[in-house]
């Protein structure tokens, strides 16, 4: 029999832990008893969730928050685990790291892993989880989540794990009915292989047997069978047609390359005129006739505009400036023969009658008029840099404007006009050239008309070849995918013809799986019934025997749906609500039940309780300790100094089976930063 121990345990910066604080759990002198001590809110249940946190990793939090449920007060806050002083300093990693060997009675060996779980916790974020482990067989830190999860699977599974670190305090309000309690049960007491079994049996009926005899489609194989042998012939039949016309094609096209090539022939032996060469000839000549018509139509309004422009050279803008100036001394004219004789007007009409209350001065009204006089004469005075006395090119201002437009738009030099003049030539030459040869081409009607007929024909033989070759290339793909198509056909008809040969096969494996299914089912239900009886010899033996109570009771069961029954000496069964049994009865019977299948697990895990002796009488306290906990197998007992005096017998009386023993000591006030909590290898100052 294979059995699990926690070696050790260290934690840093977790719940009031500050720092690193390390507790060594192993065995001494072949005992294997650990006893915690801790007044209430010295960190016990924090003790008891890092060692479960250690060993299951990131998927234990949300164990812990359905099991830890209640007021703030008493339930797992995750996201609040990193110590405070710690947070306040700027750390923000929690770190875990538990020890656990195996050990097998039958051949002496050991195996050691140490797991190591790092906690970052982020503001306003899910804390970030890292996970190593460190094997004694192998060497190598193993850093990959799953081969961690695999190899804690091997040394403490996560069901095991979920039974034997507990809190006894609420470990009363399990239902054993609920269905997860049911298959951890099952795990443990390795019943849950026939299940699995029948479950594999089951996927074997209706998925696996049907997918390797192709029956998932719901039709007959042989249906199927006969459907791909019609769909063989009917790809054989357009095959062999696209062959036939591939073959009849193959000979037009060689015909048609035969005439093509005599075509070819007639007309290098003729000299025959191209038509397709005298178009492109003849649409040259209209291209050049057309660009020649543009450049002579600039050369024309060069002539007319460029050159006298040119020619004018500096003068040009002596000729733009005097234009200008111009235009200005007629808009100045025209202003001041506008304005002037209205003045004596406009002072009539602002001093002239004026009402006697708003008549001036002479002197202040003389004042007035002659600003007012100056004020209009400004309005067509010249501009401070003069203009001309009279007017000598333009009598109107939209002449002049035309004028000065051309002379600045006119601005082609005798240059480009020299190379308009030698495109011009080159395109006469060129079209002297295309003239003659054009009439040459034209000259002999008879060759002429004969190149025409012979190109015609030479364009239908080239568009019939390109029809026939596009068609082959049709055909020949086509045929290459009736080809595949075909091959594929034929290897699906060998494949369904092989099912259907398989298919009565099929049908009688799948009778016989399910009749093992069947047996799997009865050998599940059998073994349930054979280990919820064992579990209820020993449960009842113990419950019995701690509370003292066998002369009322000789035994207890669980029925199907682990409802608990009590036999009554004289054989009557009751249930436990009749017995109206107190807090403390309800609490032994837990622990004797956790014990019952500690004993019958077939990998036994170390048993970490914390607080069982709570609601327990003195005399039971001290059966529970030497028939459930220190009997055996290592047990972490987690409890306080009411529970375990030590300044008691019950301590004395159990000091010499105990390896080791602890104390947590709490300082500051809790919820602050200066709240920790201090370990020491006594209990409550009594060692060992």
């Amino acid at each position: 029999m294979q059995e699990v121990y926690i070696d050790s345990l260290t934690l840093e910066n977790f719940g009031p832990f500050y720092g690193e604080h390390r507790l060594n759990f192993g065995s001494l002198d072949g005992h294997c008893g650990i006893l915690v001590g801790g007044k209430n809110g010295a960190g016990k249940t924090h003790l008891l969730r890092a060692l479960y946190l250690a060993v299951v990793g990131e998927s234990g939090v949300g164990d812990l928050k359905r099991v830890e449920t209640g007021s703030d007060a008493t339930r797992f806050l995750f996201d609040r685990s990193l110590n405070r002083r710690a947070q306040a300093e700027g750390q923000d990693t929690v770190r875990l790291k538990v020890a656990v060997s195996l050990r097998d009675d039958k051949n002496g060996g050991s195996r050691r892993v140490e797991l190591v779980r790092e906690i970052r916790h982020r503001q306003n974020s899910s804390p970030i989880w890292h996970s190593s482990a460190q094997r004694s067989d192998t060497p190598g830190l193993i850093e990959d989540e799953q081969v961690i999860q695999k190899l804690r699977d091997v040394f403490l599974p996560r069901h095991l794990a979920r039974f034997f670190f507990f809190d006894a305090e609420r470990s009363q309000s399990i239902n054993l009915g609920q269905q997860d309690i049911v298959e951890g049960v099952s795990r443990i007491l390795g019943l849950w292989t026939y299940g699995e079994l029948e479950n594999d049996l089951r996927q074997l009926i209706q998925q696996k047997i049907p997918r390797v005899f192709n029956s998932t489609s719901g039709s007959d194989p042989a249906t199927k069978l006969a459907d791909l042998s019609a769909d063989v012939l009917r790809v054989e039949g357009h095959l062999k047609a696209r062959r036939k016309e591939q073959e009849s094609l193959g000979r037009d096209l060689h015909e048609v390359e035969t005439e093509l090539l005599e075509v070819e022939d007639d007309l290098t032996t003729l000299g025959a005129v191209d038509p397709e060469e005298l178009q492109r000839a003849q649409e040259r000549r209209n291209e050049l006739t057309k660009i020649k018509a543009d450049l002579e139509a600039k050369l024309t309004g060069a002539w007319e505009l460029a050159i006298p422009v040119s020619l004018l050279g500096k003068y040009r803008k002596e000729l733009h400036d005097c234009l200008f100036s111009e235009e200005r001394r007629r808009e100045w004219e025209g202003a001041k023969s506008t304005v002037e004789p209205k003045i004596p007007q406009v002072k009539e009409d602002v001093f002239g009658s004026a009402p006697s209350e708003f008549a001036l001065q002479p002197a202040v009204e003389a004042f007035y008029i002659k600003r007012l006089e100056d004020a209009l004469h400004r309005l067509f005075h010249p501009p401070p840099d003069g203009m001309p006395n009279r007017v000598f090119v333009a009598d109107r201002n939209d002449t002049s404007a035309q004028i000065r437009a051309r002379l600045g738009t006119a601005d082609g030099s005798l240059r480009d006009l020299a190379e308009m003049c030698i495109s011009i030539e080159r395109m006469d030459a060129e079209l002297r050239e295309l003239d003659q040869k054009l009439k040459q081409m034209q000259q002999n009607t008879a060759a002429f008309k004969r190149g025409t007929e012979l190109h015609q024909k030479r364009g239908e033989l080239i568009a019939n070849r390109e029809q026939i070759t596009k068609r082959l290339a049709e055909i020949s793909a086509e045929v290459s995918r009736l080809d595949v198509e075909l091959g594929e056909l034929k290897r699906q008809e060998t494949n369904q013809r092989e099912i259907v040969e398989k298919a009565e096969k099929g049908q009688s494996l799948a009778s016989l799986a399910a009749r093992y299914r069947e047996a799997a089912g009865e050998i599940r239900s059998r073994a349930a019934i054979r280990m919820r009886k064992k579990i209820s010899e020993h449960v009842g033996e113990l419950w019995s025997e701690i509370t003292e109570r066998k002369r009322e009771f000789k035994g207890m069961e669980f029925d199907s749906h682990w409802q608990c029954l009590l036999i009554r000496c004289d054989g009557k069964r009751v249930t436990w609500e009749e017995t109206n049994t107190s807090a403390g009865q309800r609490q032994v019977r837990m622990l004797a039940f956790y014990e019952a299948l500690r004993r019958l697990a077939k990998l036994v895990p170390p048993l970490v309780v914390d607080t069982p002796l709570a609601r327990l009488d003195k005399e039971v306290r001290a059966n529970v300790l030497d028939q459930l906990y220190l009997s055996g197998h290592q047990s972490i007992i987690l409890t306080t100094n009411s529970e375990v005096d030590p300044e008691g017998p019950l301590f004395k009386r159990i000091g010499d089976r105990l390896a080791r023993v602890y104390t947590l000591h709490p300082h500051g006030k809790p919820g602050s930063t200066d709240y920790e909590v201090r370990i020491t290898n006594d209990y409550f100052g009594h060692d060992l």
